[in-house]
């Protein structure tokens, strides 16, 4: 669809058949034509090893992580010095299917410049018929990463790329601290409202040494994985799939999350939830718990919004929880409205309880209430 065609409207019954077919994908489930992907993970811990195992398999087509990776030419955005590349190349062998753009920009470009190098990229895809464009990182091309309009300004300039049929590759850094799961990469929320898939990568336990990492994801494809456990091998060559015991325990677990989220009278924090555990069923870990509730998110089985901080925690509910509290408290959203407005600091449910309990020690106390 051309971009004057894309002003128009159009019925669902006009749409081209290259719009309804299913979709294109340079490596299944997670880099699909026409679209961007962002890969965030923690610095130096594997995010361009992954990259360029990708690109080995590229040169003839293979597999990566068990997934089909289809043969095409790929251009590399890199900050990283062709030193280094020419290592990898000689490790993973491209095959002469890649071709490399230093930035030539001394600090964040202007978007006059940001333009221009953006149609060198196209001009060679023009030529050589490219299908796969990596961005590594993503950082120094933005003035203000936690700017809405600035992430938006350069995510919205990639379009001519997708448009053009490529598949479009982000990399990226976290935030700090351990946000929950669809909350990891650094910078203003609309760059993971604006990808198709959000792809984590993650080392398990938080274990600096571990040759494991483990991807989650976020997507608008019923193809994409939505969790997976790597091992990378000895060469570091190949990441391989493992079993992953986590997920098997948390689906057994999780009918007891939902049984306690589902008599909860408010959001809950981890604490809440292992504070109202069943007593007949042994309580896990409350890293473990905090770790099951990343995943409950991540899979949508349950709600969650917060920034981790002391007066701000992570809290979780379950997706049909506040039609009940509005049905219960007609009050509810103007309440909750006047908390947003105001600032007031989240009151979790144990604090509450201790609140309710002093207020009632009160009352009962002749002294206190004077008579």
């Amino acid at each position: 669809m051309s971009d004057a065609d894309s002003t128009q409207p159009i019925w669902d019954n006009q749409l081209p058949e290259s719009e309804q077919k299913g979709r294109d994908w340079v490596w299944y489930g997670f880099l699909a034509k026409r679209f961007i992907t962002l890969l965030t993970s923690q610095w130096k811990s594997g995010k361009t090893t992954l990259l360029s195992m990708l690109l080995g398999r590229r040169a003839a087509g293979g597999n990566l992580a068990g997934l089909a990776v289809t043969a095409g030419k790929t251009a590399i955005v890199s900050e990283e010095p062709l030193s280094l590349w020419a290592d990898r190349i000689a490790k993973f062998r491209f095959g002469g299917n890649v071709c490399f753009f230093p930035p030539p920009f001394i600090g964040a470009p202007s978007p006059a410049e940001w333009h221009a190098f953006l149609k060198s990229i196209l001009a060679v895809h023009e030529s050589h018929g490219l299908d796969l464009v990596a961005i590594d990182p993503l950082a120094p091309f933005l003035r203000c990463e936690t700017n809405s309009r600035n992430m938006l300004d350069v995510l919205q300039s990639l379009r001519p790329l997708t448009d053009a049929n490529l598949a479009v590759l982000i990399l990226h850094h976290p935030a700090k601290g351990d946000p929950p799961v669809g909350q990891y990469a650094r910078g203003h929320s609309s760059l993971l409202g604006h990808v198709a898939v959000s792809v984590e990568m993650r080392r398990p336990g938080g274990d600096p040494l571990t040759r494991r990492r483990r991807l989650m994801s976020e997507t608008r494809f019923d193809e994409t994985p939505r969790q997976l456990l790597l091992e990378l091998n000895a060469d570091a060559t190949e990441y391989r799939v493992l079993d992953d015991p986590l997920i098997e325990e948390f689906e057994k677990k999780w009918r007891l999350i939902r049984l306690v989220l589902e008599d909860a009278p408010q959001k809950f924090t981890c604490d809440d939830i292992y504070s109202e555990w069943p007593p007949e069923e042994a309580r896990p870990h409350i890293v473990t718990l905090a770790d099951w509730l990343r995943r409950a998110a991540s899979a949508n089985k349950v709600m969650c919004e917060g920034e981790g901080k002391k007066r701000d925690p992570y809290r979780y509910w379950l997706p049909d929880a506040e039609e009940r509290w509005r049905a219960e408290n007609p009050i509810y959203d103007s309440i909750q409205e006047q908390i947003r407005i105001c600032n007031i600091p989240f009151e979790s449910w144990q604090e509450r309880k201790r609140t309710l309990e002093d207020s009632r020690k009160f009352d009962l106390d002749p002294a206190q209430s004077g008579e």
